[in-house]
């Protein structure tokens, strides 16, 4: 009996710390949960982040590459404007000169005529 009275002793203590050990657990669980949550937030968070950050970087690459694309090819124009005027510049210089040729070959031309002329005349004032 006496053994019956302690068992039922002890049952009792344990009730009565029951809700205590309770309140203890979930408070327990509500901590360790609530730690988890956030640093699992935090991971997520961490890997968005560096996610955004890599895909930053990929778009500044890309926009220095085409902007490098772009002052390449103005400077490639602005070369072949340059080389451009100068061929211009050529042509217009041949056009003259074959016109100044074409100028001299008549001027020529016409002096041969006229000496041819004369010679004639002088041949036949002669004869």
């Amino acid at each position: 009996m006496l053994e019956k009275e302690r068992e039922l002793a002890q049952l009792r203590e344990r009730a009565e710390a029951f809700p205590k050990e309770l309140e203890a657990a979930v408070e327990k669980a509500v901590k360790e949960a609530t730690e988890k949550l956030k640093s699992d937030a935090k991971n997520r968070e961490d890997l968005l982040r560096k996610e955004y950050d890599g895909e930053r970087n990929v778009s500044v690459a890309r926009i220095e590459s085409l902007e490098k694309g772009v002052k390449d090819l103005a400077d490639q124009n602005a070369k072949l404007s340059r080389q451009l005027e100068l061929a211009y510049q050529k042509v217009q210089e041949i056009a003259e000169k074959a016109i100044e040729g074409s100028s001299q070959s008549k001027s020529l031309a016409d002096l041969q005529k006229l000496l041819a002329e004369q010679a004639r005349k002088s041949a036949a004032d002669k004869s």
